[in-house]
């Protein structure tokens, strides 16, 4: 196969002379935000940028990459990071799209135009339009100076500018604005195209209106292809727009909306790839930007040489930020602005990787260049998109180029261009100068080193005559040799098993995925182009016997023939004896009866050295397509089992699958030990063959016990299993159940209040019980609180709720009789403290006063008073005092009624 790639000088009559291609190293941007592009291809992020910018920006550098000039469109920046004299209050603004556009005068390198937007959605005092400012690089002593400031050229305009080179002899550039018909509404309808000449900037401008598209929304970016052929505008909620532009003419034509599917919908950044043939659009939904949260971004690629560009697009990614620029650089990457809302940057840019390649080849890289403590917002530097133009030297049979070409390993390759007499032709292979100085390149067998970038300069000894840039990335790829091939196939047909016809997938031989299989009856329908139209149902024509011819093809078409043998033998389906296998009833629950057969142990029973693969009906083991998974879920069914050596079809069994019933038991999920008592033994529910106890600890499962009983003495989680036995089959049904610990209560504390009119008793335990709580043993209740208790000696009751017991404990609450009357009818005839034990009344004494608070009587408390005075004599009814001293140190006061 032979290639040759071609560049048309026609084509290129209108390049720009941009031998260095060093207009736009240097980007600044975003908040103090900048990068430069170094000549080894890496960029370089710049912490000198002075300007701060949520949206527009426009940079410029010379021809062999030094700074000149930046600005937001307000203030203008020189080389050194200084505001040139005059340079401020241009009529830009911080919010529009793209603020500024900066264009050299041809000719005059030392004067440059900063062309101007204003912001046109209102929400700023004052609309300046489109204006354009001189600046004199030489003036101010090599400093920069202002010479003419906002000379206006529309009144009012959208928020998008964008330039291409229009002519190449003498350098004149077409600058493009959108506004309405007269440049004096909000309303956009009608291109405005201004041509800068090395006489200046031509003030009478080429209209083009389409005035069935009118736009009223002017954010979104506007941008040229690198050619000029095409225009794209993205007007946000208005859409997406692509034009025709003719260079020559300055006019735009043929107006065709790009309707965006999808909830980001809104496009707002636009570029074009080198080669023109994709579009990149950074569009988003419509959240508002005075919220700092629910924003969301797609960055969408448009194949613009589809018949439907709409139905092209793919979302190459999908993101929470807010909308932003996309903008090509000279290394042919397409960079892309980050922010997180409206107010919010980030110190990020992304970067479209290979923008020449469709959908996730193009390799979108999100955060891909580091801004260091700077951040990105939402617009990146506009150019002369005519500084981006290479032509691609790969030449499509449609005549289209490409800057990418795969071609096959030791194909013949040509890179060529027409010829230009007198002119110095330079090539490059991966920036390495080749020693050629003609149109041609000719690589006679190409090897996996030649693959490479591929740059071609050519400077015409005209100097009025601009250079011609063109590049071809080249891969290599390897070429598929195919051997011959026999394939062996079991004669599985519905007709006769004997008669060698059958039906075979031919595409068993496609061993590698990344290569193409076509298969010819004869090697004349190869050289014809005529495959077989079904290969993956072929049937053969001649019984046992027959040979076809096959091709391998890589990716990009390279690959060679070889022959198939097919062999064809008889084979009847093994069926005698039936071969069993059973599984059990996955949901016993459920109306489906249906089982997991492990059809691997078919293969460790006597076919370990085979290929076995397994078919749900003969016609699928026929053609080796829908293999079942060896874990094969099932209703009772027959399956077959086709086993082969080294490709070839050895014979076909039939496995008839059986489902046996699983055992379904109730059973409880929660048991009890008293932990100390003897060991909790469980009894399983009877009617089983087998029973399997399992102790489960974390993820893992340990065999506990077997038997129709087991004995616990650990609390924790088990699986209790039972099962039937069918013979060789062996179907279990579990339930899991808890073992939780209980015992009787340990009283740690009893808090008592007594001597008052509400006396109470709180009791603390400690266990692992579920406890009851009883001042009598009969009543019991959940609090461990009791109220209104009676003074005297009472048992405190703590019942463990699960059964493992109960504790019992005394304790005595202290109280007396409020009154007593000594009458000698044996009722209430003496007084004393209730509630105290013999062995601490007798240590302990009260005094008992008259409420004058003479000493009546001091005694234990082992006996009452009798209302007698220490002489023996009856006191009269009265009340008296008394004070209740015990022998640990407690005392308590109080008085009673005495009554006669």
């Amino acid at each position: 196969m032979l290639r040759t790639l071609l560049i048309l000088m026609t084509v290129l009559s209108f390049t720009y002379n941009v031998r260095a291609q060093g207009e736009a190293t240097f980007w600044y941007f975003g908040e103090n935000a900048g990068i430069k592009f170094e000549e080894d291809g890496t960029v370089t992020p710049l912490l000198n940028g002075q300007l701060s910018t949520i949206e527009g920006c426009t940079s410029i550098s010379d021809e062999e990459g030094n700074l000149l000039l930046y600005t937001d469109g307000i203030t203008v920046f020189n080389k050194d990071h200084q505001v040139i004299a005059n340079g401020t209050d241009l009529y830009g603004d911080p919010s529009s799209s793209q603020s500024g556009l900066i264009v050299p005068k041809p000719g005059d390198p030392s004067i440059q135009y900063v062309f101007t937007v204003d912001a046109s959605a209102g929400e700023n005092p004052g609309n300046f339009g489109l204006n354009y400012t001189i600046v004199d690089l030489d003036g101010n002593a090599g400093r920069g100076r202002v010479q003419q400031k906002n000379i206006q050229l529309l009144e009012l305009c959208s928020e998008k500018i964008t330039a291409v080179l229009k002519d190449c002899s003498n350098r004149s550039v077409w600058v493009v604005a959108f506004a309405g018909e007269n440049g004096d509404s909000n309303s956009y309808d009608t291109f405005f195209a201004y041509e800068v000449t090395p006489a200046g900037v031509n003030r009478t401008p080429i209209k083009s209106r389409f005035e069935e598209f009118s736009i009223l929304d002017p954010r979104g970016y506007l941008k040229f292809s690198t050619d000029g052929t095409k225009v794209a505008s993205a007007n946000s909620l208005s859409g997406l727009y692509l034009y025709d532009f003719d260079v020559a003419t300055g006019v735009v034509s043929n107006a065709q909306r790009i309707r965006i599917e999808g909830p980001n919908r809104l496009p707002y950044g636009v570029e074009f790839s080198q080669s023109r043939r994709f579009l990149y659009v950074h569009a988003s939904n419509n959240e508002s930007v005075s919220e700092p949260e629910g924003h969301e971004s797609s960055l969408l690629q448009f194949d613009l040489r589809a018949d439907d560009i709409a139905a092209s697009m793919i979302e190459i990614d999908n993101r929470p930020i807010f909308r932003g620029a996309l903008q090509l650089g000279f290394d042919g990457k397409i960079y892309r602005t980050i922010s997180r809302n409206y107010l919010e940057g980030s110190p990020y840019l992304g970067v479209i990787n290979e923008p020449e390649r469709l959908g996730e080849d193009a390799d979108y890289q999100h955060d891909a260049i580091f801004l260091e403590d700077r951040n990105g917002r939402q617009g990146l530097p506009p150019f002369i998109q005519s500084f981006f133009y290479k032509v691609g030297l790969f030449r499509n049979a449609d005549g289209t180029t490409e800057t990418l070409a795969d071609v096959c390993l030791s194909e013949q390759l040509t890179l060529e261009v027409d010829p230009n007499p007198n002119a110095t032709f330079i090539w490059r292979k991966d920036g390495t100068m080749l020693p050629n100085n003609t149109n041609t390149l000719e690589i006679a067998s190409v090897g996996f080193a030649d693959a490479g970038t591929y740059t071609l300069e050519i400077i015409p000894d005209d100097p009025k005559v601009c250079v011609i840039n063109g590049e071809a990335e080249i891969t290599v790829n390897e070429v598929p040799i195919p051997e011959p091939q026999e394939l062996t196939q079991c004669d599985l047909g519905p007709d006769d098993p004997n008669d060698g016809l059958t039906t075979i997938n031919l595409l068993q031989i496609s061993e590698n995925e990344n290569f193409e299989y076509t298969f010819f009856k004869t090697r004349q329908d190869a050289i014809d182009g005529n495959p077989i139209p079904n290969p993956e149902r072929y049937e053969n024509t001649t019984p046992f016997s027959e040979s076809l011819v096959y091709q391998v093809t890589n990716q990009v078409g390279c690959g060679g023939l070889s022959t198939l043998h097919l062999t064809v033998t008889s084979t009847i389906v093994e069926n005698d004896p039936p071969l069993f296998f059973y599984g059990c009833d996955n949901d016993p629950l459920d109306t489906a009866v249906e089982g997991i057969f492990d059809l691997s142990t078919f293969v460790l029973e006597g076919y370990e050295n085979s290929e076995v693969n397994f078919y749900a009906n003969l016609e699928d083991a026929s053609l080796e397509i829908n293999p079942l998974e060896t874990q094969y879920t099932s209703t009772e069914a027959s399956i077959f089992a086709r086993i082969e050596n080294n490709n070839q079809c050895e014979t076909v069994k039939q496995i008839n699958l059986v489902v046996n019933p699983t055992p379904n038991f109730e059973f409880p999920d929660q048991f009890v030990r008293c932990t100390d008592g003897p060991e909790l033994r469980i009894t399983a529910p009877a009617g089983f063959d087998l029973y399997r106890w399992w102790k489960i600890e974390k993820e893992t499962s340990t065999l506990y016990a077997q038997g129709a009983s087991a004995s616990f003495s650990d609390a924790g989680d088990y699986r209790l299993e039972v099962g039937i036995e069918y013979g060789v089959n062996q179907c279990y049904g579990g339930e899991d159940f808890t073992i939780l610990p209980s015992n009787r209560a340990t009283i740690t504390a009893i808090e008592i209040t007594d001597f008052s009119k509400n006396n109470t008793v709180s009791v603390s335990v400690e266990g692992d019980g579920d406890y009851l709580f009883s001042l009598d043993g009969i009543n019991y209740q959940e609090e461990p609180f009791f109220e209104g208790v009676d003074p005297g000696f009472i048992s405190v009751f703590v019942q463990d709720n699960n059964g493992c017991g109960v504790t019992e404990e005394e304790i005595s609450v202290l109280g007396y009789p409020s009154f007593f009357t000594p009458n000698g009818d044996a009722v209430n005839d003496s007084w004393k403290i209730i509630g105290v034990s013999e062995n601490i009344a007798s240590n302990s004494f009260i005094t008992i006063y008259d409420r004058f608070g003479k000493l009546i009587k001091q005694m234990t408390m082992t006996s009452g008073w009798n209302g007698l005075s220490e002489a023996g004599q009856q006191l009269p009814s009265d009340s008296y005092w008394f004070v209740a001293e015990f022998e640990q140190g407690r005392t308590h006061k109080g008085f009673f009624a005495l009554k006669r």
